[in-house]
């Protein structure tokens, strides 16, 4: 991802409101996402008012953002991301291995248009997509957090590391410690596709 224009940033910081506006336009859909993937689809009703939290806390403590550190912007926003979904997860105490403790009736916020694909390949791209969360889902915070960053979001090492607090070997280990978890658990349904 691209980094917002930094007159932008200078801009929202001395209080303009389009310029705050061109900034929420531009993060909403990956905040959204990355709250979405990593919280799973039990908050999925409340991944909007999770993204005005994150949002809210961002702009309270923008003037504190300098890019002279090195640190883009977008970087910075996902570290508040980061933080209030690590927030939301110790408030509420819930188990974050399976995603099948929601109703039946939830699904990805981005599902495929029905008239686009045939039904059987819309089946099996949603059970795909399940097997995908719950997998997902069995990951540790943290490795879920690196996979969502790197995997969806596309951030660079460097750029997750910064978000997560830790060195750029860190965030490797974490990915390949996640690959490995999904790639395990997810070879029996994969092996009794082909």
């Amino acid at each position: 991802m691209n980094d917002i224009d930094p007159k932008t940033i200078e801009l929202a910081q001395a209080g303009d409101a389009a310029a705050s506006r061109a900034i929420i336009e531009r993060l909403h859909r990956p905040v959204i996402a990355t709250i979405y993937r990593f919280l799973g689809p039990r908050f999925r009703h409340e991944t909007e008012d999770i993204a005005q939290d994150v949002f809210l806390k961002l702009f309270r403590a923008i003037e504190r953002f300098d890019p002279s550190r090195g640190v883009k912007f977008t970087t910075w926003a996902y570290t508040f991301v980061r933080n209030h979904c690590f927030d939301i997860l110790k408030r509420r105490r819930i188990q974050t291995t399976s995603l099948n403790g929601g109703r039946d009736d939830e699904r990805p916020i981005d599902l495929p248009d029905p008239a686009a694909k045939p039904p059987q390949q819309i089946a099996e791209t949603s059970e795909l997509g399940e097997k995908i969360e719950e997998a997902l889902a069995g990951l540790g915070n943290d490795q879920r957090m690196a996979f969502v960053l790197r995997e969806y979001e596309g951030l660079d090492y460097a750029s997750i590391a910064e978000v997560m607090g830790v060195s750029e070997g860190t965030v490797k280990s974490r990915l390949h410690r996640a690959k490995e978890a999904l790639r395990s658990r997810l070879q029996p349904y994969l092996r009794s596709r082909a």
